[in-house]
């Protein structure tokens, strides 16, 4: 079985976390035209019925671990932690959420070690620290007194997406990660389709943008990145992997400059350096790691 190196880790992680921070971006210009919850139903139903001909064929996809591990990671990952999270930007800013998002790699840490899946590392955490110091050089961290609801949201979604990654490096090892990603979007649309019910959403235009926008978070963000995560925190262990995700305010920033014209502050590449010390401390430990087959013999997906 062949190594991923250190460096060829960072690449994939850079990688990662720019896809990953891109949804940030073509979410704003989804949702000025559709629903949050809508855009996130349409983007997990798209997605799962984009990979179905590819899993469903195959009789390992209808196993019952894999579909019951499946499942719990999209109520987690996309029902729970993208819901609460789009839900939160009603209450609050989107800076004061991404600061407590970047608070995942400290649950994480934790749920690891209560779980002992990994041992507690004062370097990996001291990286981590870093990280979010440098999180709040970029984006600030400014809480009023309404925000109370949106905060509430934000901490409840960020704590199942850190419980997620940890429970898919304890439950997952070894199975196919793009049959896992089919029915975690099953399970996010499926479980959002009441929340939307609910709301009583009037019927959507979609615009030439607000269509592209969808298209892109199906494809390259629910199918591509996600998979890539799920690999991230096979290579890399659950705390390490949760770290990677300090690095998208910094995307954020620099996508925005570009795809809607938000003011470029200094701040931004101060901030990005504080995060970069602190995450080379994170994949200290990480790497040089075997990278696991995606799937048994015989397995497609």
């Amino acid at each position: 079985m062949t190594q991923i190196s250190r460096p060829a880790l960072i690449a994939l992680v850079l990688l990662f976390s720019l896809i990953w921070s891109s949804a940030f971006v073509a979410g704003k210009i989804a949702v000025r035209d559709v629903d949050p919850i809508l855009a996130l139903v349409i983007r997990f139903a798209l997605s799962a019925a984009i990979m179905a001909p590819f899993c469903l064929g195959n009789r390992v996809a209808w196993n019952t671990r894999i579909v019951k591990t499946g499942l719990l990671f999209g109520l987690l990952n996309n029902a729970v932690y993208l819901g609460m999270n789009f839900s939160a930007l009603a209450f609050t800013s989107a800076a004061v959420v991404g600061v407590i998002v970047s608070c995942a790699p400290f649950l994480a840490i934790l749920f690891s070690v209560a779980l002992g899946q990994e041992r507690f590392d004062p370097v990996k955490t001291l990286g981590v620290l870093i990280g979010f110091a440098g999180v709040i050089v970029i984006i600030g961290f400014d809480i009023g007194a309404g925000d109370a609801v949106g905060v509430a949201l934000a901490i409840g979604g960020t704590t199942a997406f850190a419980m997620a990654t940890v429970l898919f490096r304890g439950r997952a090892t070894g199975l196919p990660v793009i049959t896992l990603n089919f029915w975690q979007s099953t399970a996010g649309a499926l479980a959002l389709l009441p929340v939307l019910a609910l709301k009583g959403v009037a019927a959507p235009t979609f615009t030439v943008s607000a269509t592209l926008a969808i298209l892109y978070l199906t494809i390259v963000v629910s199918i591509g990145a996600s998979v890539l995560w799920l690999l991230l925190i096979r290579w890399s262990g659950a705390a390490s992997a949760a770290s990677y995700h300090l690095l998208n305010p910094f995307w954020v920033v620099i996508l925005s400059y570009i795809a809607l014209g938000t003011p470029l502050e200094p701040r931004a590449f101060v901030g990005a350096a504080i995060i970069g010390a602190g995450l080379l401390l994170t994949t200290r430990s990480a790497a040089p790691v075997a990278p696991p087959a995606l799937a048994k013999s015989g397995e497609r997906c």
